[in-house]
């Protein structure tokens, strides 16, 4: 961590990126903890809660989530969502979304991309733009990466 927090310091843009094999990856949460040097000491009352902001010496003004995951349903990511959301709350920047991938595992086959894996693929890049360029990631560009690539049924079949 002590590499990296002078990266972390410089960036404008934080992106959490974690798989979901269960709601809260421990790793994931152990990066959050240790994000905590980042953050004044200086707690106030705002928004009808305790919160804390970046250093003056922290660019970081957004942060966004990118996670993937065997699960099919995309509700199954909320935790992770809800606990990036707060953070960004907490250290008082914008939370830019979430770019999310449930039963990513269906995007390759033979070790392959399929043609949908593809789509999801130029997506993300799309998202990565859109970002970039304009600061947020459009609607239906989420959509393009979150839709399911097979129904639940086919999801479950063997």
């Amino acid at each position: 961590m002590q590499a990296l927090y002078p990266k972390l310091r410089n960036a404008n843009l934080l992106v959490l990126a974690t798989p979901i094999y269960i709601p809260l990856p421990g790793e994931l949460q152990n990066f959050i903890n240790r994000l905590t040097p980042l953050l004044e000491p200086d707690i106030k009352f705002r928004e009808g809660r305790t919160r804390a902001h970046m250093r003056a010496d922290v660019l970081i003004d957004k942060m966004i989530l990118v996670a993937s995951g065997g699960w099919w349903e995309k509700e199954n990511f909320d935790t992770v969502i809800r606990i990036v959301e707060e953070l960004a709350a907490v250290s008082s920047v914008t939370f830019g979304g979430a770019i999310i991938r449930p039963h990513s595992q269906r995007m390759r086959k033979g070790g392959q991309l399929t043609k949908d894996g593809q789509e999801v693929d130029s997506a993300i890049r799309t998202a990565a733009h859109e970002l970039i360029e304009l600061g947020d990631i459009k609607g239906e560009t989420l959509e393009a990466i979150q839709r399911p690539l097979v129904s639940r049924e086919a999801f479950f079949q063997r």
